[in-house]
C-alpha cells in the first residue's frame, strides 16, 4: 500500500504557493521541498537506537583476565619486566618463603633465602632500583620459587 503523505504535502504546498502569487518555477520548488521534508520526517525513527549490550563477566581472583593483564604487564618496551609484574613475583616469593619461616627483606634471613633460591634469584627478588630485571632473570627467580615449593622442608618443625 502506498503512502499518501508525500502527495498530500506536494498538493498542499503547490496550492499555498499559487495562492501566495509565486511564479510557476518557485511553486514547483516549494512542492518538491515539501515532499522532501515529508519523506525525511516519515523516515526518522522517534525511538533511540538500542544500546549494544556487552556481556559482563564476573571476575574471580586468579581468573583468565587477571592472568592476561599480568602477561601484558610483564615486559616493557625496553625488554625489562614492569614494576607491576615484579611486585606480583615478590608477593609470591614472600608467601613461599614465609612457609619456610623466612621473611623477604629481613637482613637476618638474607643468607638463608640466598641459600634456598640462589644468588641470581635473590638479587632479582630484592632489587629495588632501576633498571628493572630482564625477563630471563625473573623467569629464573620464578623457577627457583617453584623448586622450593609451598611446604616446608622435611627436617623443619
Amino acid at each position: 500500500m502506498r503512502d499518501w503523505r508525500p502527495y498530500v504535502a506536494f498538493a498542499a504546498a503547490v496550492v499555498v504557493a499559487l495562492l501566495a502569487g509565486f511564479s510557476y518555477v518557485t511553486v514547483a520548488l516549494v512542492g518538491v521541498a515539501a515532499v522532501a521534508g515529508v519523506l525525511v520526517l516519515t523516515r526518522l525513527e522517534p525511538r533511540a537506537d538500542p544500546e549494544f549490550d556487552r556481556p559482563r563477566f564476573d571476575r574471580r581472583h586468579g581468573a583468565r583476565g587477571e592472568v592476561q593483564e599480568l602477561a601484558w604487564a610483564m615486559v616493557g618496551r625496553d625488554g625489562r619486566v614492569g614494576e607491576r609484574a615484579l611486585r606480583r613475583v615478590r608477593e609470591v616469593a614472600r608467601s613461599r618463603l614465609a612457609r619456610h619461616g623466612l621473611v623477604l627483606g629481613e637482613d637476618a634471613d638474607a643468607r638463608a633465602i640466598r641459600d634456598l633460591v640462589g644468588d641470581r634469584a635473590f638479587r632479582t627478588l630484592t632489587r629495588t632500583g632501576s633498571p628493572h630485571p630482564k625477563m630471563s632473570e625473573v623467569r629464573q627467580a620464578i623457577d627457583a620459587l617453584e623448586r622450593i615449593g609451598t611446604t616446608r622442608k622435611s627436617g623443619d618443625t
